[in-house]
């Protein structure tokens, strides 16, 4: 790799303040702004499935917003619909969609060593990619694991309501690559093989279930053929 990568573990500590994505609205109450902020985020979708099994007694307001599907009660579907909306929406693909392919490409890398080394495959989504890319645009600015508003990186997992396994710590792995998916996990991968590296340790567990991958294109690179441009990379693994 061209940069040498940096891993951190830690434990999942407060929720983050960026969202996955946001669509902002004029009205006083609006179906999926079930939080009352003027957006529909993950969040919304979260505090849903909250009200759905009691933790939390919504009030009128809350009540209509979180009916997305206009059915008249509150249920997981509803958590869903709002899932799809905000992970679909123009606005979050052109922010979080960069190099999508390539990303991909690394998965399915990943997933055929996973086959052959009798794994189950990593079931992947949109809610992974995008949390990737979240953390990538991040990894750009601030040049480090923590977040822009201070807290630790694996908040994301929470933020994009993906799943999180208490028992394994996560770990993600940061870094300046070129910009091709399969390339950079067959660095990952030839670089566990000089030394034992955390992540790919991880990646090839059994207890890995979720993999977020980012590439955010390096704004100071005009190289113009994408495989050879400089990305950020990041992989988050829990």
């Amino acid at each position: 790799m061209k940069k040498a990568v940096s891993i951190i573990a830690a434990a999942a500590t407060a929720v983050a303040s960026l969202s996955c994505s946001v669509i902002t609205a004029d009205a006083t109450t609006i179906k999926g702004d079930v939080n009352g902020d003027n957006r529909i985020t993950l969040r919304d979708a979260t505090l849903v499935q909250k009200i759905q099994v009691g933790m939390v007694s919504p009030n009128t307001n809350q009540s209509y917003s979180a009916d997305f599907d206009s059915d008249g009660s509150i249920k997981l579907e509803d958590a869903l619909g709002i899932q799809r909306f905000v992970c679909l929406d123009n606005s979050t693909v052109e922010q979080y969609s960069p190099n999508r392919e390539q990303r991909i490409a690394f998965l399915e890398a990943l997933n055929a060593d996973r086959i052959a080394a009798n794994l189950s495959p990593i079931e992947y989504n949109d809610a992974m990619l995008e949390a990737g890319n979240i953390r990538a645009l991040e990894y750009y600015k601030t040049g480090t694991h923590t977040r822009p508003d201070s807290s630790s990186y694996e908040t994301v997992l929470e933020e994009c309501n993906l799943k999180y396994n208490a028992s394994v710590p996560p770990l993600e792995l940061v870094g300046k690559d070129g910009g091709l998916g399969e390339n950079f996990y067959n660095n990952l991968k030839k670089k566990d093989a000089a030394s034992p590296d955390q992540v790919y340790r991880l990646l090839m567990s059994e207890n890995c279930t979720t993999v977020c991958v980012g590439a955010y294109p390096d704004p100071n690179d005009s190289t113009a053929d994408i495989s050879q441009k400089n990305h950020y990379w990041v992989i988050l693994a829990n």
